[in-house]
Protein backbone atom coordinates (compact mmCIF):
# COMPACT_ATOMS: atom_id res chain seq x y z
CA UNK A 1 0.00 0.00 0.00
CA UNK A 2 0.96 3.62 -1.11
CA UNK A 3 1.48 6.41 1.99
CA UNK A 4 -1.86 8.23 0.34
CA UNK A 5 -3.72 5.19 0.35
CA UNK A 6 -3.27 4.38 4.01
CA UNK A 7 -3.96 8.47 4.90
CA UNK A 8 -7.04 7.87 2.94
CA UNK A 9 -7.88 5.05 5.27
CA UNK A 10 -7.14 6.08 8.23
CA UNK A 11 -9.29 9.81 7.45
CA UNK A 12 -12.07 7.57 6.50
CA UNK A 13 -11.98 5.54 9.65
CA UNK A 14 -11.65 8.40 12.14
CA UNK A 15 -14.37 10.17 10.30
CA UNK A 16 -17.06 6.91 10.80
CA UNK A 17 -15.47 6.34 14.14
CA UNK A 18 -16.64 10.00 14.90
CA UNK A 19 -19.89 9.52 13.71
CA UNK A 20 -20.79 6.37 15.62
CA UNK A 21 -19.43 8.81 18.80
CA UNK A 22 -22.07 11.36 18.15
CA UNK A 23 -24.70 8.58 18.83
CA UNK A 24 -23.70 7.74 22.61
CA UNK A 25 -25.97 9.40 24.54
CA UNK A 26 -24.51 11.80 27.34
CA UNK A 27 -24.22 10.59 31.05
CA UNK A 28 -23.97 12.90 33.96
CA UNK A 29 -23.50 9.91 36.39
CA UNK A 30 -21.33 7.08 36.05
CA UNK A 31 -22.47 3.52 36.06
CA UNK A 32 -21.75 1.21 37.81
CA UNK A 33 -22.03 -2.72 38.74
CA UNK A 34 -22.50 -2.74 42.24
CA UNK A 35 -25.01 -0.19 43.94
CA UNK A 36 -22.85 2.10 45.54
CA UNK A 37 -22.48 5.51 43.84
CA UNK A 38 -20.57 8.81 43.97
CA UNK A 39 -18.64 7.47 46.97
CA UNK A 40 -16.04 9.97 48.45
CA UNK A 41 -14.29 10.18 51.46
CA UNK A 42 -13.75 12.63 53.57
CA UNK A 43 -10.46 14.77 53.12
CA UNK A 44 -8.52 15.06 56.77
CA UNK A 45 -5.01 16.18 57.62
CA UNK A 46 -2.73 13.69 57.26
CA UNK A 47 -1.23 12.45 60.62
CA UNK A 48 2.47 11.53 61.05
CA UNK A 49 3.15 8.51 63.27
CA UNK A 50 6.42 8.48 65.08
CA UNK A 51 7.06 5.18 64.48
CA UNK A 52 6.58 4.68 61.07
CA UNK A 53 10.22 4.90 59.62
CA UNK A 54 11.27 2.24 61.93
CA UNK A 55 8.20 0.04 60.70
CA UNK A 56 8.67 0.58 56.85
CA UNK A 57 12.87 -0.07 57.77
CA UNK A 58 11.63 -3.43 59.36
CA UNK A 59 9.50 -4.39 56.23
CA UNK A 60 11.49 -3.09 53.13
CA UNK A 61 14.40 -5.98 52.13
CA UNK A 62 16.46 -4.21 51.06
CA UNK A 63 18.15 -0.03 51.15
CA UNK A 64 20.45 2.19 50.13
CA UNK A 65 21.32 5.33 51.37
CA UNK A 66 17.49 5.94 53.13
CA UNK A 67 15.94 4.37 49.24
CA UNK A 68 14.06 1.10 49.40
CA UNK A 69 15.04 -0.93 46.31
CA UNK A 70 12.39 -2.75 45.08
CA UNK A 71 11.62 -4.93 41.99
CA UNK A 72 9.83 -2.78 38.83
CA UNK A 73 5.75 -3.54 38.38
CA UNK A 74 4.84 -4.74 35.30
Amino acid sequence: MDKEKIDEEGMKLLEEFSKMLERVPDTEEMHYVIDLKNITRDDKKSVRKKDFPEKIRRIAPRWDDNYIIAEKGV
